[in-house]
């Protein structure tokens, strides 16, 4: 069976694709109506989801419990369907800090089929849409992260993963990699054994969402009746 080779042509064609994909809908959003266009993308890739959650239970019987939404990006995804969908400036603070790891899914996809495969497609799709939706909201909304907003939204990804180190208990189920490292090889695999690298993602965390802050950061923060 043909696989998907990292980095190879139809990874590289898919990057380039998605990206220009990307600019063509941003154009099209002003428009079509930007809060319309925003909302009716976010519906098109919920159900491009939910049909590849179904597809992967039926066709590859994945079972539920391995189908939960409790990865990053999956949480990431939920927060930026809501946010085009209501236009909530407190959902952009997480959903642009987080959308980090799409970044990272994006260069290093956890996919085995090449394309035209149906999951494989669903997973640049809704990663790219992640990415989309933050410069949608920078654009059209101009929404910005704030200082508050990566303080409150690293505290939440705790909190998060706490929750979820429980389930993973009950579930036997390693969601967020918190309760062991990955069982294929990846960039946790160097950093050391449970809780170590734990430790050592969340500094990264710390480094880079404050870098991907700094570009976009506000110019002022009111106190009261006073700006500075």
């Amino acid at each position: 069976m043909e696989r998907f080779v990292l980095f190879g042509t139809q990874h590289l064609i898919i990057l380039v694709s998605g990206i220009i994909i990307s600019f063509v809908l941003l154009i099209l959003g002003n428009i079509l109506g930007r809060k319309f266009f925003g909302r009716f993308t976010a519906i098109i890739v919920l159900i491009i989801k939910i049909v590849e959650l179904y597809y992967r239970h039926i066709v590859y019987g994945e079972k539920i419990k391995e189908l939960l939404p409790l990865h990053l990006c999956n949480i990431a995804l939920i927060f930026v369907i809501l946010l085009m969908i209501t236009q909530s400036k407190w959902l952009f603070q997480p959903c642009y800090f987080w959308c980090l790891g799409a970044v990272f899914a994006l260069i290093t996809p956890d996919v085995t089929a090449p394309l035209p495969n149906y999951v494989t497609l669903s997973f640049f799709i809704t990663h790219f849409y992640i990415l989309f939706g933050m410069v949608y909201a920078c654009v059209y909304y101009k929404y910005r992260p704030t200082l508050t907003g990566y303080f409150a939204s690293f505290i939440a990804l705790n909190i998060i993963c706490l929750v979820v180190y429980f389930i993973n208990r009950e579930l036997g189920t390693n969601y967020l990699f918190v309760n062991r490292v990955p069982s294929f090889k990846s960039p946790l695999s160097y950093f050391g054994d449970w809780p170590y690298y734990i430790i050592v993602v969340e500094l990264i965390y710390i480094v880079l969402t404050y870098l991907i802050y700094i570009p976009l950061k506000k110019k002022h923060v009111k106190f009261g009746v006073q700006r500075f």
